[in-house]
């Protein structure tokens, strides 16, 4: 009864009015039709995205209907159906109708009743032995032997078939060269030597061989973002996002899998209240910015209609900007990375919302003693006028005097009309 639309991504009219007027539904018009068809895809394509969650945590070689019933969370399983394996199903007639019937399998009892019972599973016990004996870890079999763990540094060179396996993070084998290589790349593209530090990670963009790596180069580029962030250390930061924008260039890899750690890394960037010793004297909104942009950068390479990371990212940080007690400097890191996902973005979050954002600005450097508000004050209204402009006159064209943009954005509207009107002009910034 499903036929594919044009497009092979949609029911198309004819499905979605034989379905309503098989429950009694009669003479829909295209525009009901088109809306339901495209409401059946998504629900379809969320169920299915959540039954093949279920598949992947149950460690499952095929999905069955017991995962479409967790996805569904229905009380019942789906046709009473709870079998681990795909059903089976046979047709046959009655009364000149085809009729189709689940294919049960004949079960012996005799066979079951003759079957000797299972042995009875044994109680957990509990074993007690020696971890270390005066600093030194027995041979028992209790205790695995250490020389399987460590890894050689002084052992000669070996073969690329010749692989070993690293106590890591990363789940996968690697070997030696691999070894040397992401221990010389790492420590490179950290090297206070500009030269060097530039060659290293512009490798990182054109490199093909990096899939081998790839594990534990976003384990270093995450684990140095949190160190950077914890110690205040903006420059190990910059180090980082240059090297992760350098992966985002290159298109012999794919980040997918990884996607989970280094957006909340990049984040973080973003939103930190403090990444740097002194805010009021180093350039840590540059940072922000360029978090930002590699934040839109991975959206846009990596956005599906099953993952909906687009969605996803932009629901957080709508969250986060509509938090009252939140600072200026996250406000500006939030709303940095809202203007860089683009004009649809800043259409439908950030000018409905850009009267209020301005004036819980002003009232939060109106009540704090700390200068670093009054800087953060500037830039955001910088950051809004300059993202903003294009996006205003290209959807509100209605607006044509200072009172209408004074009207619609309150006290930063004076700002946008002249930046609308005069697109080559700059707003100044409070040094």
């Amino acid at each position: 009864m499903v036929e594919h639309a044009e497009n092979d991504n949609e029911l198309s009219s004819e499905s979605i009015k034989a379905i309503a007027e098989s429950v009694g539904v009669k003479d829909l018009n295209a525009e009901c039709t088109s809306y339901l068809a495209k409401q059946a895809l998504l629900q379809a394509r969320t169920l299915l995205r959540d039954a093949l969650k279920y598949k992947l945590m149950t460690h499952s070689l095929e999905l069955t209907t017991d995962h479409m019933e967790r996805a569904n969370k229905r009380p019942v399983p789906i046709y009473a159906s709870t079998s681990q394996k795909p059903r089976r199903y046979c047709m046959t007639t009655s009364r000149g109708r085809e009729i189709y019937g689940a294919l049960d399998e004949e079960i012996d009892l005799d066979t079951i009743l003759s079957e000797p019972p299972p042995k009875i599973p044994q109680d957990v016990q509990v074993k007690v032995h020696w971890l270390t004996i005066e600093g030194s870890t027995p041979t028992i079999p209790d205790n695995p032997p250490m020389e399987d763990d460590k890894l050689v540094i002084d052992a000669p060179l070996v073969s690329i078939d010749n692989v070993e396996t690293v106590n890591s993070v990363a789940p996968h084998e690697i070997s030696r060269e691999q070894q040397l290589y992401f221990k010389e790349l790492t420590t490179k593209c950290i090297s206070t030597d500009k030269q060097v530090r530039e060659e290293a990670v512009h490798s990182l963009s054109t490199d093909p061989g990096l899939a081998a790596v790839l594990p534990r180069l976003t384990v270093f580029i995450i684990e140095g973002i949190r160190v950077g962030l914890g110690d205040c250390k903006m420059y190990y930061i910059q180090y980082m996002l240059e090297m992760l924008d350098n992966l985002l260039q290159n298109k012999a890899i794919r980040l997918e899998k990884f996607l989970h750690d280094i957006i909340p890394s990049v984040i973080s960037c973003m939103v930190c209240t403090q990444i740097c010793g002194r805010p009021l004297e180093q350039d840590h909104w540059t940072v922000r910015g360029f978090a930002a942009r590699i934040l839109a950068g991975l959206v846009k390479s990596h956005n599906l209609g099953t993952n909906q990371i687009q969605s996803r990212v932009i629901k957080m940080l709508h969250h986060a900007l509509e938090k009252q007690n939140s600072g200026l400097v996250s406000t500006f890191g939030v709303l940095a990375g809202l203007c860089d996902l683009g004009s649809l973005t800043i259409s439908t979050i950030v000018l409905p919302e850009i009267r209020n954002i301005y004036r819980r600005v002003e009232l939060k450097c109106a009540t704090s003693q700390d200068p670093i508000d009054r800087h953060a004050k500037e830039r955001i209204k910088e950051l809004l006028v300059r993202k903003c402009a294009h996006v205003v006159q290209e959807h509100l064209p209605e607006l044509l005097s200072v009172d209408d943009y004074e009207q619609k954005f309150g006290d930063i509207g004076r700002e946008m009309f002249y930046k609308v009107m005069r697109p080559g002009s700059h707003v100044p910034i409070m040094k």
